[in-house]
């Protein structure tokens, strides 16, 4: 990243505060409270406001700077709030830094330092379209009419562009609310309605509670038609109080809030009883935004969600989406006390937010649903994507130094949020997971209603095990990367095993492996071995480790996969797990790290691609689907890198695939019943869809005929849950006639799961002209902005319209940079989509020729990221490609 230097403000006496190049505002005054009015206008899209903020002065000074941003101050006005110091100046001054988004006020004389005052401003603005900000969204109602909404997003810094303020997380306050709205509309905000009363020209002012203290980035506000279902919670856990729950949607879909409603209710319960501290609001609204950039966001008390992730339709959505909402509502609630009870001081600590709610998230689902064995596919979702991108060089720590405000956006990624819940679960497991949450209740506790750094948890943490927790911990946060344990065997009781840094290219030079990191080894010597030993830390570059006798020679490393690391096994070892998997010797969550671990050290070139198809070959009888969901990343990983190697090669292990899954389709078939496990649900999908789209006969011809019989009208044709899977198997087998009656399924889709379902299949296209239509429906109004990243991750995925894509992004950049980049985390999905898959030096030298000549800044980390991925499946191709082909053909591919 970019640091920003120091920079002032062209006005007398006041610059722009730093801390260690923090662009801040300055602390000469100091917001205790809000009294907000808006005036919203969903025809015009504008909004007038009026703001009374108390103060108080810490400086003497006349000039006052606040955020503002796309928001115009019309006039300021300062009131004394003191009896012996009585005075009311107009501003002689207001003007507007749009660079560096504040507001300035210049009055005519000193504010007293020690004082309080009233500051009153009256502002106008525009709801954009951006998705950020206080913006207007859209939807079709019943009767397929456009019609709008008002909504806000103001995580990271856009609370500035909804009214005047203090933008910084550590600049609390707290906040009156009203709203003035048409009186045919519903009005939210953080807090529960106290007045509601008729004006004039069929308009409504709604008043609202008073909020606890809280950051800026948190308020929320809403405007439009909506409707709800409810619930209260049982209070139990909630010191007796219950809480009102509410989902609310466009009318007509608030029925398909009712999953999410009954899963909040009992997350928040939960919740109350597991932080000791019950939930501080009387009510909990979640809203179904139809534009919204993220997949939620945790507003206090008025949650907002892309409508896919939370309206589930038992009857037309796909079972994965169950599970998406289920931990997306788990995720925002844990905001609820960590973020919003107690928020990170500065952005640097954004992992306090993400990677716990991320964890606990994990957690709450575990509870809520047991048989989804939720900690377990943490290891193959959560853990990898951790794993993966910090193994780029372009990663970055855990704590990230961030200060200008164009950066905080780049670092909502895989780090902050994986890396961050992996390093809690590590040390969870290490302290145990009673001791963990009771210094969690502590931090919580002693913090709440304020701000916190990570040396606060540390440090409560500390106190609750009596462990220095700190001394060992903070490597993980302040030190990108994460290790590789090389492990020799001098005999079968004697490990020498040493850490160096993991890096996906294989290359670390010797200034990059200089971190020793604290590992607790997580050492498995089967049930029957008893030993201190399981319970070693590896917290030198190199140890030699001594094992007991064990009857089978039988030993793993990182057993349940709580380590943030990988292993490198002997070949001789590796082929020895392989057995274990074939005796069904190791529990799911191990054999999902063996194939991760194994993907990995190949990718890197640790290890060779053959022993991965070796050890992945002795996966022939597996069933579980947590594991199939291990395995089907890393042979698309594979196919992805080797999409333009002959023919016979591809086709290769195209057919090794089809051997691995076609005889579970067989076992499975493709009838869904209502007695089936949800993970049997989920690997009946999976496995068709990978034995289809790799060629299989049967299940191609099975795809192709029952979509002629739903083509035709039978709606019972294949399940809501195959959707998808039969509609790639059909692009990719099919033609224009597919192409058309999918094209249009998408764009008359009842729910928003179907519509990610069938835009992502549509970029299984095969043909050239059809791709190209797709390419220009994609970016048309037809698609929303939000939505573009299905389309293109379909697009992305089939080699036959990778380089279209690319192609296509080239000669229509100005188009789609002006569409996307209003979002920032939009645009550099975009980015990543579009090239992040190629595997050749060719490729890059082309993208970095186009980029040269462009403003970069606000997509650098993800453009560097990309860039990287391309030089690591580049290596891997010119390293392996021989391998490879030789392993297929040893092996009748």
């Amino acid at each position: 990243a970019v640091f920003a230097a120091y920079y002032f403000l062209k006005i007398p006496l006041i610059s722009m505060t730093t801390t260690e190049k923090r662009q801040v505002l300055p602390t000469n005054v100091r917001p205790t409270h809000y009294n907000l009015t808006l005036l919203p206008d969903l025809k015009e899209f504008t909004f007038n406001g009026t703001e009374v903020i108390n103060l108080n002065i810490n400086e003497n000074t006349k000039v006052i700077i606040l955020h503002a941003n796309d928001v115009k101050v019309k006039s300021a006005k300062i009131v004394s709030l003191n009896l012996k110091t009585s005075y009311s100046h107009e501003a002689v001054d207001i003007s507007h830094d749009e660079q560096k988004q504040t507001a300035t006020l210049t009055f005519p004389h000193d504010l007293p330092a020690g004082s309080t005052a009233a500051l009153h401003l009256v502002f106008a603005g525009y709801l954009n379209d951006k998705m950020v900000g206080f913006y207007r969204s859209s939807y079709k109602d019943e009767l397929n009419q456009t019609k709008y909404m008002a909504t806000t997003q103001f995580e990271a810094t856009e609370a500035r562009r909804a009214f005047p303020c203090w933008d910084e997380p550590a600049i609390k306050a707290t906040f009156d609310i009203t709203l003035v709205v048409p009186s045919d509309l519903v009005a939210l905000s953080n807090m529960n309605v106290i007045s509601e009363r008729q004006l004039p020209n069929d308009k409504k002012e709604v008043k609202f509670a008073t909020t606890p203290i809280m950051s800026t980035y948190l308020v929320a506000f809403i405007v439009g038609d909506l409707a709800y279902v409810e619930k209260s919670t049982t209070g139990a856990q909630n010191g007796g109080k219950p809480v009102l729950v509410r989902v609310y949607a466009t009318k007509g879909q608030e029925n398909n809030g009712l999953f999410a409603l009954n899963v909040a209710a009992d997350v928040l319960e939960y919740f109350a009883g597991v932080f000791g501290i019950p939930y501080p609001l009387p009510k909990c609204d979640m809203v179904a935004i139809p534009d919204f950039e993220a997949g939620a966001m945790e507003n206090w008390g008025l949650i907002t969600y892309r409508t896919a992730a939370i309206l589930f339709n038992p009857k037309d959505s796909d079972a994965k989406f169950k599970q998406r909402i289920a931990y997306t509502v788990s995720h925002e609630l844990a905001h609820q006390w960590f973020g919003n009870l107690v928020t990170m001081d500065w952005w640097d600590h954004l992992w306090l937010n993400e990677g716990f709610a991320t964890w606990v998230g994990y957690l709450a689902v575990v509870k809520v649903f047991p048989e989804w064995d939720y900690w377990t596919q943490f290891v193959t979702d959560g853990l990898q994507r951790g794993l993966q991108l910090d193994a780029l060089r372009s990663s970055h720590p855990i704590e990230v130094p961030v200060n200008d405000p164009s950066e905080i956006h780049q670092i909502f990624d895989a780090i902050s949020y994986y890396k961050g819940a992996s390093v809690i679960r590590m040390l969870s497991n290490y302290l145990g997971e009673d001791v963990f949450l009771a210094g969690v209740r502590r931090y919580l506790k002693r913090h709440e209603y304020g701000n916190a750094s990570t040396g606060d948890l540390w440090k409560a943490l500390a106190e609750e095990s009596g462990i220095d927790v700190e001394e060992f911990m903070s490597v993980w946060t302040r030190v990108v990367g994460y290790p590789v344990l090389n492990v020799t065997e001098s005999d079968p009781n004697t490990l020498c095993i040493s850490q160096s840094r993991f890096l996906s290219s294989g290359i670390v030079g010797s200034d990059e492996d200089t971190t020793v990191w604290w590992v607790p080894l997580g050492i498995d010597l089967g049930s029957n071995v008893q030993s201190d030993v399981r319970n070693a830390v590896l917290s030198k570059k190199e140890e030699i480790l001594k094992l007991p006798h064990r009857a089978d020679d039988f030993y793993q490393i990182n057993a349940r996969k709580t380590g943030v690391f990988r292993v490198n096994y002997p070949p001789e070892r590796l082929a020895k797990l392989g057995q274990a998997v074939k005796k069904n010797l190791l529990e799911t969550s191990d054999r999902v790290g063996l194939v991760a671990d194994a993907g990995a050290l190949a990718l890197s070139g640790h290890g060779k691609t053959s022993g991965m198809l070796s050890l992945i070959k002795e996966f022939e009888d597996e069933e579980k689907y947590i594991v199939w969901m291990e395995i089907n990343s890393r042979m698309a990983d594979l196919l992805t890198a080797w999409f333009e190697q002959p023919e016979h090669v591809y086709q290769g292990l195209h057919a090794f695939r089809r051997h691995l899954v076609s005889k579970l389709v067989r076992k499975l078939g493709w009838e869904y019943s209502d007695s089936d496990d949800f993970l049997t649900t989920m690997l009946r999908t999976l496995v068709i869809r990978t034995a289809g789209k790799s060629g299989d006969p049967d299940v191609v011809n099975e795809a192709l005929r029952r979509f002629k019989l739903f083509t035709s009208g039978d709606e019972s044709a294949f399940h809501p849950n195959i959707r998808g899977a039969v509609y790639e198997i059909v692009l990719t087998y099919g033609g224009e006639e597919e192409f058309d009656f999918i094209l249009d399924a998408y764009k008359n889709a009842k729910t928003a799961d179907q519509k990610i379902v069938t835009l992502n299949a549509l970029g299984l296209v095969q043909q050239e002209n059809l791709i190209q239509k797709f390419l220009h429906f994609a970016i048309s109004d037809e698609v929303k902005n939000q939505d573009i990243i299905y389309a293109f991750a379909g697009l992305q995925a089939n080699r036959k319209s990778r380089r279209q894509l690319w192609n296509f992004v080239k000669q229509n950049w100005e188009l789609i940079h002006e569409r996307y980049s209003r979002s920032l985390v939009l645009f550099g999905n975009v980015i990543k989509y579009s090239i992040d898959l190629f595997a050749s030096e060719e490729d890059i030298r082309d993208i970095e020729n186009f980029f040269k000549d462009k403003d970069t800044k606000e997509f650098a980390r993800p453009l560097k990221q990309s860039l990287e991925n391309i030089r690591v499946n580049a290596a891997w191709l010119s390293r392996d490609k021989e391998d490879v082909e030789n392993w297929l053909k040893n092996n009748g591919y």
